[in-house]
């Protein structure tokens, strides 16, 4: 096990759906010791060694949540999990659950998941994120920083 990993997911052309990519760049600038961060872009199954590796994950992510407005910030963990798969905004958050049971199954997954998500307004084909999700990338970005501070202190 390799400590704390940190994955940013998202694919910055389909507007706010990139958000975790940019929480995770700002997050990179902390630079928190001893955390792996990782780039997961739109990836599936070439993380999940990253992610059986990892003995705390922080997962950022956007979301899609009809009961909280645009730009708001969730941080979902243990029970909570489940709720990704209702709030897909592409693909690859199936994948992210996916993963999880994958690593479960096999017999090497996290002690703790944390999923620091924005909720998205627009998944559109358009690079940019719009104004409410991009103004909450530093809340994300906070919330990111306790959740790290919780695991490193």
């Amino acid at each position: 096990m390799d400590g704390i990993t940190v994955i940013g997911i998202g694919n910055p052309i389909m507007t706010d759906d990139g958000v975790g990519l940019a929480v995770l760049a700002k997050l990179v600038d902390a630079k928190v010791p001893g955390v792996k961060y990782i780039d997961g872009g739109t990836s599936g199954m070439e993380i999940l060694p990253d992610i059986q590796d990892a003995t705390r994950l922080l997962v950022l992510d956007g979301i899609k949540d009809p009961d909280e407005p645009p730009g708001t910030v969730l941080v979902l963990e243990g029970d909570q999990l489940p709720r990704l798969r209702k709030s897909a905004l592409s693909p690859h958050q199936v994948g992210l659950l996916d993963l999880l049971s994958t690593a479960r199954l096999l017999g090497s997954e996290p002690e703790e998941v944390v999923v620091v998500g924005v909720v998205a307004q627009d998944v559109e084909l358009h690079v940019g994120m719009t104004e409410k999700v991009a103004a909450a990338v530093p809340v994300a970005v906070d919330k990111a920083k306790k959740v790290l501070a919780s695991w490193t202190s």
